[in-house]
C-alpha cells in the first residue's frame, strides 16, 4: 500500500497529522526485532503488561496485551535482557506510539547481568561495601599511586589535574590494560605491586569512560576483593560520572571521572596556603587566650597568698583564745563542783550513822566519776592544743628551716625571692635553723 505524503504547504489539523505518523509508523515497522532491557514493568489488573525497552540511552514502551502473554516463551520481569518481536502502534489521540509484543525471548545479555547481581548480593553481604569500613583519604599525600592503562586517557587526565594543582607530588604508575580478558589479573597485579612497595600513601584505580562491556571488567570479583583488602586507601575513577561498578562500591572513595579523583587526592597551593593561614591565626588567638587565662588565675592566686609572719601572728592569737577558754572552763568547772562537794559533806555530817557508809560509798563513786570526766576533758584539750601547735609549726619558717632551707636576704633586709633580683656583687644575709651569715653573690646562673 502506498501512502501519500502531505505537501508541504498542506495544512494539517493535529489528528491529520497524528493519523499520518501513524499510517507510516505501522506500515513502515509492520514487525521489528529489538533488543533491550526490561524496565518499570507493571501488571494491572486487566492481565495486561506495561513496560519500558531500555538500552542504556533509550527507551520505548510496550504492551503485552492478556491474550499474547500466556503464548510467551518467558515471562517478564525487571532486569531481564529480552529480544522482543513486536509491531509498531500509535495511539493517535496523544501522538504516542509503543511496541504491541508479539514475542520475548531472553537475550544472553541477561544471563550476565543475573550473575552481576548475584556476586553484588554475595559481597555485600560478606560487608565489602559497608560503609563503616570507608577510610578517610590522606589530606596532602607525598606519594600516589595510580592503577591504569599507561596510554590512557586517565592517566593523562590525572597528571594534568595534578601539574594544574601548582605543588609538588610523586606519582608511582602501575601499568595495567582496563579492559579486555586479562584485564581483571592485570588490574589485581598491579594494585598488589603499589601495596607490596609501600610508598603510595593512596592509590587511583580506573579508566576513561566507554560502553558497559569496556567498563565491565571493574565488576570482577577478583578486582573487588582486591581493592577492599588492601590497606592503602582507594578512590575508584571508572568511567563517567553515570557509570557505577562494584569497584566503585568497595573502593574508600568513589570518584565520578579520574580527573575528579585527582582534584580529591591534591589540594590548590592556594587552598594550602589559606589553611596555612586560618591555623597560624588559630594559634596566635590560641596562645593570647591562654596567656590571658594564666595571667588573670595568677593574679587572683597572688592575691589569696598570705604572708607566713602573718598566718603564724594568726595561730598565736587563736592558741591564746584556746588557752584561755580552756582555764575558764576548767575553772568553772571545779566553780560547779564546789558547792555540791559541801553540800554532801553537810549532808553526810547531818545523816545517821547507818548511813553513813553508803553515802561515803557514793561520794567516793562521785570522786572517782569526777576524776574520770576531768581527765578525758583534760586529755582532749591537750590534743587539741597538740594539734594547734602542730599547724603552728607546719606554717613556721623555722619549719621550713629545720628541712634543709635557707632564706637569703638583700642589704635591706627584704627577702629574695627571685635571681632576678640578685647581681654578682650584692652582699646577702643567708639566715640556716642555727645560724645566719653574709656572702657575696660571685654569680648568678638558672638551675639546670
Amino acid at each position: 500500500m502506498e501512502i501519500s505524503e502531505p505537501h508541504w504547504n498542506d495544512i494539517l489539523s493535529v489528528t491529520g497529522l497524528n493519523e499520518a505518523i501513524r499510517d507510516l509508523l505501522e506500515n513502515r515497522f509492520a514487525y521489528v526485532r529489538v533488543r533491550g532491557e526490561l524496565s518499570d514493568l507493571a501488571q494491572p489488573a486487566s492481565g495486561h503488561v506495561y513496560f519500558a525497552l531500555i538500552d542504556g540511552q533509550s527507551r520505548i514502551r510496550c504492551v503485552i496485551w492478556k491474550g499474547n502473554r500466556k503464548r510467551l516463551n518467558t515471562q517478564p520481569k525487571i532486569g531481564q535482557s529480552v529480544i522482543i518481536t513486536g509491531r509498531i502502534a500509535v495511539y493517535t489521540p496523544r501522538g504516542e506510539y509503543q511496541l504491541i509484543v508479539e514475542g520475548m525471548q531472553d537475550d544472553g545479555a541477561g544471563d550476565a547481568r543475573e550473575r552481576l547481581l548475584k556476586l553484588h548480593a554475595q559481597l555485600s553481604r560478606e560487608g565489602l561495601f559497608d560503609p563503616e569500613r570507608k577510610r578517610l583519604l590522606p589530606y596532602f599525600p607525598a606519594v600516589i599511586g595510580i592503577v591504569t592503562s599507561r596510554t590512557g586517557a586517565a592517566l593523562q587526565d590525572v597528571i594534568r589535574v595534578l601539574d594544574d594543582r601548582r605543588v609538588g607530588y610523586h606519582l608511582l604508575v602501575a601499568h595495567a590494560r582496563v579492559q579486555g580478558d586479562q584485564a581483571a589479573q592485570e588490574i589485581v597485579s598491579a594494585l598488589q605491586q603499589l601495596v607490596a612497595d609501600g610508598r603510595p600513601e593512596v592509590i587511583i584505580c580506573g579508566r576513561g569512560g566507554g560502553s558497559t562491556d569496556d567498563l565491565a571488567v571493574f565488576n570482577d570479583e577478583r578486582i573487588v576483593r582486591a581493592i577492599a583488602a588492601s590497606p592503602i586507601p582507594i578512590i575508584s575513577a571508572v568511567g563517567h560520572e553515570v557509570d557505577t561498578t562494584l569497584v566503585d562500591l568497595a573502593a574508600d572513595v568513589r570518584a565520578p571521572t579520574p580527573s575528579a579523583a585527582a582534584q580529591m587526592v591534591m589540594p590548590e597551593l592556594d587552598h594550602l596556603q589559606q589553611r596555612l593561614w586560618q591555623a597560624r591565626q588559630n594559634l596566635v588567638r590560641g596562645f593570647s587566650a591562654l596567656l590571658v587565662h594564666h595571667q588573670h588565675r595568677l593574679s587572683q592566686t597572688k592575691g589569696r597568698l598570705t604572708h607566713p609572719r602573718r598566718q603564724i601572728d594568726s595561730q598565736r592569737f587563736r592558741i591564746d583564745e584556746l588557752t584561755e577558754r580552756l582555764n575558764n572552763t576548767t575553772l568553772q568547772a571545779f566553780q560547779r563542783r564546789v558547792p555540791e562537794m559541801a553540800n554532801l559533806q553537810q549532808r553526810l555530817v547531818q545523816w545517821p550513822s547507818r548511813t553513813l557508809p553508803m553515802q561515803q560509798t557514793r561520794l567516793q563513786q562521785d570522786q572517782q566519776r569526777l576524776s574520770q570526766v576531768m581527765r578525758v576533758y583534760f586529755l582532749r584539750q591537750a590534743d587539741q592544743l597538740a594539734a594547734l601547735i602542730a599547724r603552728l609549726h607546719g606554717v613556721s619558717p623555722k619549719a621550713v628551716l629545720d628541712r634543709g632551707y635557707a632564706l637569703v636576704y638583700n642589704k635591706r633586709g627584704t627577702l629574695q625571692k627571685s635571681g632576678k633580683t640578685v647581681k654578682p656583687g650584692d652582699i646577702v644575709t643567708i639566715h640556716l635553723v642555727d645560724a645566719e651569715f653574709d656572702a657575696t653573690v660571685q654569680q648568678v646562673r638558672k638551675p639546670s
